[in-house]
Order: structure tokens, then C-alpha cells, then sequence
């Protein structure tokens, strides 16, 4: 039974899922568990459940790649819980990709997120500035990667702003990093992961939640460090994380306008 040959690892809430989906699209690529995040690393027992965890895969021998994705990988070590160690121990040889996201907006996101299952009260506008569901650690890429690459050097990582800006550039970016052709159209690609318009639908919310502006710059404040660091560390410009967002600024105006007239 095969061991998975390539990890979706993280970060959170930065278009895992839309990755995932769009190699389960490929050719090559069809050796994949039914489900996304099997979270299989993050259990105790995992050393003695390696087998149970190969069964979950399809035994494909033309397959290039068996591969998973669970963003939840992606975090700092914590007592005798080390993913990247696990991984590497477990996995020797496994390619492992990350996204990751400007950490103020993938704060907001997972901050939602967490209100949506329930594990934070809904605010119209969010003004909580914690470590709660490790929404701050999460975004401290430069401290993970310094552990990861530890223990998984080639871990490689991409960008949000690129799947954005062109999705079938950047799956043809990640697939050729891969050593495969991109096999999946353009037009197989317009779709959206994760859309909040739709989640919200059955929730008892007013409108979607915004950052409060003092949150919004004591998080760009807090994340700074690590963004330069990332900088050096990447050879990435990221000089448009700390920028002002003008749209995010106009949104949070106008939500707020909206409640007020709501007297």
C-alpha cells in the first residue's frame, strides 16, 4: 500500500483547498485520499497507524504522485507534537508544497472561519487580537519555515497573491516544480474553494465580519518582523503586506456605515 509521495502542508486558510482541487484535476495526479485533511500527523497514535493510513490511498501504479493536503501541518511544535519531524521521519523523501498568505488577511479569515464552526462568537467587527486557535502563530511564516526546513528543506513554498493574480499560471508553476506538464485547462480552473457568500447562507449573520482598523494596524504592526524576515528568507518582495489597504479600508467603511443605519 502506497505512502503518500506529496503533502499539501498549509498555510491555513491561504488556498489549500483550491490547490487541492485543481491537482485532483490532473492526469498524473490521481492518487488521492476521498477526503481533504486527514489531519493524520497531528495523532498521537500515528507511528502505529502508518498502515491504516496507506489503505486510504489508492494503489495506482501509474500514478506519479500519491499526495494529501492538510494545512493544519503547518504549525509550530508544541511539547512532543512536532508535524515537521513526523513528516520527515515518517515520510522520508516526500515533496511537501505550502501557500502562504498575507498573515493580516489570512488572520481574518480563520478568524471567521472559526466563528462560522462555532468556536468564536460572531462579530460583526472583529477586534480580538489573540492567539486563540493559534490564529496569530499561524501566521508567523518565518519562525515555521526556520523549523520546517529543518527538518524538510525542500519544502517549497508559493504564494497567494500569485493564485490570485493568474490560477493557471500558478498551477502550471507548481506542476512544473513537480517535473509534470500542466494537463488541466484553463476552463477546468474557474472555479471557487472555500466561498464564504455560500457558507454564510443557513448563519444568522448581518453581514460578514471586517477587521476593526486598530486591529487591522496592530497586526500589520505585529507581523512586520516576520514579514521582513520572510522577505530575506524568500527572495520574495512582500513590501504589499505592509501597505495600507485601501479596499479593505473602503469595505470596513462601508459595513460600518451599513450597521449604523441600522440605528
Amino acid at each position: 500500500m502506497p505512502l503518500p509521495s506529496l503533502l499539501i502542508v498549509g498555510a491555513q486558510k491561504s488556498g489549500t483547498t483550491w490547490l487541492h482541487r485543481a491537482l485532483k484535476r490532473s492526469h498524473h495526479l490521481v492518487a488521492h485520499p476521498r477526503r481533504k485533511e486527514l489531519d493524520f500527523f497531528l495523532r498521537p497514535d500515528y507511528a502505529e497507524r502508518l498502515d491504516d493510513y496507506a489503505a486510504g490511498f489508492p494503489d495506482d501504479p501509474k500514478a506519479r504522485y500519491v499526495f494529501e493536503s492538510s494545512p493544519n501541518y503547518f504549525r509550530p511544535p508544541t511539547g512532543d507534537r512536532d508535524i515537521a519531524a513526523r513528516i520527515a521521519t515518517s515520510l522520508p523523501g516526500v515533496e511537501t508544497l505550502a501557500i502562504l498568505r498575507n498573515p493580516v488577511e489570512r488572520y481574518l479569515s480563520a478568524y471567521i472561519h472559526n466563528m462560522m464552526k462555532g468556536r468564536l462568537p460572531y462579530a460583526a467587527e472583529i477586534t480580538d487580537f489573540t492567539d486563540n486557535h493559534l490564529l496569530l502563530s499561524h501566521g508567523d511564516y518565518a519562525a515555521l519555515l526556520d523549523h520546517w526546513w529543518r527538518h524538510l528543506p525542500r519544502l517549497r513554498v508559493y504564494f497567494h497573491d500569485d493564485l490570485t493574480a493568474n490560477r493557471a499560471a500558478f498551477l502550471t508553476r507548481v506542476m512544473a516544480d513537480l517535473g509534470l506538464d500542466r494537463d488541466v485547462p484553463d476552463k477546468a480552473l474557474k472555479f471557487r474553494a472555500n466561498a464564504r457568500d455560500r457558507k454564510i447562507r443557513d448563519l444568522d449573520w448581518d453581514r460578514m465580519p471586517v477587521l476593526s482598523f486598530e486591529l487591522r494596524e496592530r497586526l500589520r504592526d505585529h507581523f512586520a518582523p516576520g514579514i521582513a524576515r520572510l522577505q530575506a528568507m524568500t527572495g520574495r518582495d512582500l513590501s504589499g503586506w505592509l501597505a495600507d489597504d485601501q479596499e479593505a479600508q473602503d469595505t470596513q467603511r462601508m459595513a460600518q456605515g451599513s450597521t449604523s443605519s441600522r440605528g
